[in-house]
């Protein structure tokens, strides 16, 4: 059999096999995460590589898990290896955003990312996004504040789009980071995602999660 077509044959045994393969590469790529601080599409990636053996380069998409997918196996990672530490990094992660929150309350200041969805963990930051005139308006206030601001760049939310302008500070010992939104775009802020659930948090659903948290682990 030719390397064509051995590789036509192995791509054929992983389409009969999606189911299992997806969830192999979904746990895979779950520990990169939670162990190695790798964003979803560097782990799923290196993941793949890894199950395959480097085998199948230009994989069909079908065949890899969706970040949901990921998600969802993050977070049985996390409860069956990390439960007695991913929880309390999770609250002070939290703790420190709603500081931070507070303290740029005058930009609406929202959190998202893997502090605001609860699968924050050991190497994970913080991500707010603030609604301005111009990232120049929260640099100032920023400095204000003496806080040293880095400019950063954070890629277009949809294709084609403009790059998003990004602040970078050290906040309570954790690494912030500030995407910059026109005021527009503030109406949207609080939409869901395809399950329903909050694709970012504002003060006060923040505020709610912690309260709901301490409750939790003071009810008897």
């Amino acid at each position: 059999m030719g390397p064509m077509q051995d590789h036509n044959h192995w791509e054929l045994e992983l389409q009969e096999g999606r189911g299992g393969l997806r969830a192999e590469i979904a746990a895979a790529a779950a520990s990169l995460i939670a162990e190695d601080g790798l964003d979803y599409a560097s782990a799923k990636r290196k993941a793949f590589e890894r199950i395959s053996g480097g085998r199948g380069s230009r994989i069909a998409k079908s065949l890899l898990p969706s970040n949901d997918e990921i998600e969802d196996a993050l977070r049985d990672y996390q409860q069956i290896f990390q439960s007695d530490t991913q929880p309390a990094r999770l609250k002070v992660l939290r703790q420190k955003a709603l500081d931070l929150m507070r303290l740029l309350k005058d930009f609406s200041p929202m959190l998202a990312g893997a502090v605001a969805n609860g699968t924050a963990g050991q190497h994970s930051d913080i991500h707010l996004h603030c609604f301005a005139d111009s990232a120049k308006d929260l640099g100032i206030f920023l400095l204000n504040q003496r806080l040293d601001a880095q400019a950063a760049t954070l890629p277009a939310t949809r294709p084609g789009g403009p790059d998003i302008e990004a602040l970078a500070i050290q906040w309570q010992g954790e690494l912030a980071t500030i995407a910059v939104y026109p005021e527009v775009y503030r109406r949207n802020a609080l939409r869901q995602d395809a399950r329903g659930r909050p694709l970012r948090l504002d003060i006060r659903g923040l505020e709610h999660l912690l309260t709901d948290l301490k409750e939790s682990v003071t009810r008897p």
